[in-house]
């Protein structure tokens, strides 16, 4: 391939990244609402245009907490009516969906996967990560300082001692966190994170 046929290349791939980029605004606004982020969730998992009538009962059965075959029609009514009314065309506005009205079928764009990185769900009755990375950091920081003083126990540890006891226990919140946070994504199989949640607790 010549260097102008691989610039066009690079040059096409740019802007086709461009076009799947989201403002970190925008997409704070889609996500801040829970019927937004459900639908999010379920076209995610999907990766498919979705009816109108399949997504407003998915989305009713994950409120309520019951299956799609127990979701009543007055549910599903009010789902629907909030989803073709609201938010389905906030979202098209947005450009992560491209909502049909005429058939009232969401189609996925190349934006909603950008949504991912945006979204990190903590329960209301767990810490969040920077809290406890920094509650970490300090509770080490001060029994090595109290070891340096020479205040026992902590004196009877020794500077390695202290760093491989870090090292360890830092490597294994980092793992636990990284777990968390894949099965709190976005898009993952199951019910929405924050369902899940609820389901567990």
């Amino acid at each position: 391939m010549s260097l102008t046929g691989e610039r066009r290349r690079d040059s096409q791939q740019l802007a086709r990244e461009e076009r799947a980029r989201i403002d970190r605004e925008v997409a704070y606004q889609a996500l801040s609402n829970r019927r937004r982020r459900f639908t999010v969730h379920y076209l995610m998992q999907q990766w498919e245009p979705i009816s109108l009538r399949t997504l407003s009962e998915q989305i009713a059965a994950w409120e309520n907490g019951v299956s799609r075959a127990q979701v009543t029609s007055k549910q599903r009514k009010r789902t629907y009516t909030a989803l073709h009314q609201a938010h389905l065309p906030k979202l098209d506005k947005m450009g992560i969906i491209e909502y049909d009205t005429h058939e009232m079928v969401a189609h996925p764009t190349e934006k909603l996967g950008t949504l991912r990185i945006y979204m990190d769900v903590v329960p209301e009755d767990e810490i969040p990560w920077s809290v406890f990375y920094t509650g970490i950091a300090i509770s080490f920081g001060a029994g090595s300082a109290l070891g340096w003083l020479g205040l026992l126990p902590f004196a009877a540890i020794s500077g390695d001692v202290w760093a491989i006891l870090t090292a360890a226990i830092i490597a294994v919140i980092g793992a636990v966190n990284i777990y968390r946070n894949r099965q709190n994504r976005l898009g993952m199989e199951g019910p929405p994170p924050e369902v899940a949640h609820i389901e567990s607790s």
